[in-house]
């Protein structure tokens, strides 16, 4: 009863196991080869993503630099803006710079390109000098590679002239403002 039906040669179970272990190769290439298409999907989604986000991003920026620009062409074609010219000494000589100065909104802006960054931690500080009171500290400007506009506030009020300084780093009796200005 335990006799095989079939009593020949074991031909047809050696071709039978070839072949199961032929398509285990392809199966095996397969799986392979679709997992390498499903990583190169996912790639690409990502990609994509990225740059999506990237350029939403640089579209946020564009649209607040934009802002600004508008807000900046209100502020000086405002009739109590004015600009005034500023001296400039030392290494800053050939950097031309204003202050567009709004009196009753007692807020300006410092323009000047090419503002050379200072090491890490020193900023630009602006200062109002109004007669013989002590100096105030209105701002510290730091300096950004490609940046040319930067905004203040004067909170205290003073009658007659107004000085401004601008100095790099600190101010000290030794060391001389490399912008300055008057505002009356």
């Amino acid at each position: 009863m335990n006799d095989p039906i079939y009593s020949g040669p074991d031909y047809p179970r050696q071709v039978y196991q070839t072949q199961r272990s032929g398509w285990s190769i392809v199966l095996i290439f397969a799986c392979v080869a679709l997992g390498f298409t499903a990583s190169a999907a996912d790639f690409e989604r990502i990609v994509a993503s990225r740059e999506r986000n990237e350029a939403e991003l640089l579209a946020t920026e564009c649209s607040t630099a934009e802002g600004k620009l508008e807000d900046l062409g209100k502020y000086l074609a405002d009739p109590n803006t004015r600009l005034i010219s500023l001296t400039r000494s030392g290494e800053y000589a050939a950097r031309p710079a204003v202050i567009a100065w709004n009196s009753p909104q007692r807020q300006g802006y410092f323009l000047c390109d090419d503002l050379p960054v200072l090491d890490a931690g020193e900023g630009y500080e602006l200062w109002a000098l109004s007669g013989s009171d002590d100096p105030v500290k209105v701002a510290t400007i730091d300096a950004r590679p490609g940046d040319s506009v930067y905004p203040f506030r004067i909170w205290q009020t003073t009658a007659g002239k107004l000085r401004l300084e601008i100095t790099a780093g600190s101010r000290s009796q030794e060391k001389s403002p490399v912008f300055a200005g008057e505002i009356e």
